[in-house]
């Protein structure tokens, strides 16, 4: 295990933790290795981010607040799993990969810890913890705040924030970064600053491949046209915004987008029926933050 400057690794019985040195007193005076009774303790002063679980955020000294973000599965092993994992740190992983991105100038949250808490052999629950941004909303609540038909002002700032986006992402892929799971919830507007969010199963490597970034791009595609099923309100002319300053003139690029947003369709097709069938069923669109 690397931990990164600035970082202490704390040992209490089953629970690892990784603190940033600023905040390692307050954590552990606040006994922050027994989660449920920390949570409970700010139960009613808590407000909650939706995501695959609820995420507590927390008030914290001098009006910031930290926000708990638990691992759970997705797909498949969800309904098995849950929570649970076997082997591994992945929490740790992604706090010094994320502390890595933050030495690059690329915007992301400020971490202030990991958890790691053995459950029983081989078995543990992973937790991250980040300072609150604030104001800070994912780019489908953005979207869905800006409408379908935004008033001057808004059309400029839409297009200002899906340009600057385009130009992280292409920061983020220089820089050697592959985001494991890019999709638009996991990229934030705070006024008109744009942060990526959620290096869990995220990598670096020395530089990325033209197959690694369209990968990552298509990903992104895919999240843009599931949203787009439930009505977020974002165009074509949007999405190519992207793309352009995202290729910022480069020829091979935006060949190789092209290549891949023509074979898109033909791969997306049971993404597709996935969808159909969530709408059908009820499944939520785009949620804002729960207070």
């Amino acid at each position: 295990m690397v931990i990164p400057p600035s970082f202490s690794f704390i040992k209490k019985g089953k629970v690892h933790l990784l603190v940033k040195e600023e905040y390692k007193n307050l954590l552990v005076r606040l006994g922050i290795e027994d989660l449920e009774t920390f949570i409970k303790r700010y139960q009613g002063t808590n407000r909650y981010f939706t995501g695959r679980t609820p995420h507590p955020s927390i008030p914290l000294e001098n009006d910031n607040r930290m926000v708990l973000r638990q691992y759970s599965h997705g797909g498949l092993l969800r309904s098995i799993t849950r929570d649970l994992y076997l082997f591994g740190s992945r929490s740790f992983q992604e706090l010094a990969l994320t502390q890595a991105i933050l030495s690059c100038g690329i915007p992301t949250l400020q971490p202030i810890g990991a958890i790691h808490r053995f459950i029983f052999p081989f078995f543990y629950r992973a937790y991250f913890l980040s300072l609150e941004i604030p104001r800070a909303i994912d780019l489908t609540n953005f979207l869905q705040k800006i409408g379908s038909h935004p008033s001057c002002d808004n059309l400029i700032l839409k297009r200002k924030i899906i340009q600057s986006a385009g130009h992280l992402l292409r920061q983020f892929h220089q820089a050697g970064f592959f985001h494991g799971d890019l999709q638009l919830k996991n990229i934030l507007v705070a006024g008109e600053q744009i942060l990526l969010i959620d290096f869990d199963r995220s990598y670096r490597k020395s530089s990325l491949s033209i197959q690694e970034r369209m990968k990552n791009l298509l990903r992104l595609n895919r999240s843009v046209e599931k949203w787009k099923r439930f009505g977020l309100p974002i165009t074509q002319t949007d999405r190519w915004r992207f793309f352009s300053a995202y290729a910022e003139g480069d020829v091979k690029i935006r060949e190789a987008m092209k290549k891949a947003l023509r074979n898109y369709p033909l791969h997306s097709f049971f993404d597709r029926l996935g969808w159909d069938i969530e709408k059908i069923l009820g499944a939520n669109g785009p949620r804002a933050l729960r207070t």
